[in-house]
């Protein structure tokens, strides 16, 4: 009698442990189901004709838009634009049309900027762009997108 009273409670003990565990378990996965959730709903894309892109030769820019295709705002001032492979040695952004938040069908307008380029007209390049999120549900996610333009140089 005394060994099943004993194994009742080591029993019922272990079970309490394990409703515990099995609870933790179940909001962990319900916390990455809604970041996951919101992930999916963060994205950019490069706006504009990809065969016209503005490359100014005398101030050494090169002008890209880039569209909030998602649902969440982007942080327009936390992002890195990659003209083949290499980072321009500055840039400047304004968001258009509010200037300053880039909510989703907003477009961002950068201007980069590096005295290196040589660039002709008609050139292809490679832009790749990383941008992440403003915080939602306490989460920042990244977005990306990556296209070969050809460049329309002026001077």
């Amino acid at each position: 009698m005394v060994m099943l009273i004993t194994a009742l409670l080591i029993s019922g003990g272990a079970s309490a442990l394990l409703i515990a565990e099995w609870s933790d378990a179940v909001r962990v996965v319900q916390v990455n189901e809604r970041a996951s959730d919101v992930r999916d709903g963060v994205s950019v894309a490069l706006a504009g004709d990809p065969a016209m892109v503005a490359h100014n030769t005398s101030s050494k820019t090169i002008t890209l838009y880039f569209l909030n295709t998602g649902s969440y705002d982007l942080d327009a001032s936390n992002y890195e634009v990659l003209i083949d492979g290499a980072a321009p040695s500055s840039s400047t952004e304004s968001v258009l049309p509010s200037g300053t938040e880039w909510n989703p069908g907003d477009l961002l307008e950068i201007v980069l900027t590096e005295n290196t380029w040589t660039y002709a007209d008609g050139e292809d390049i490679s832009v790749f762009f990383v941008g992440v999120s403003e915080r939602v549900n306490g989460n920042t996610h990244s977005a990306t997108t990556s296209a070969e333009v050809r460049l329309n140089a002026f001077s």
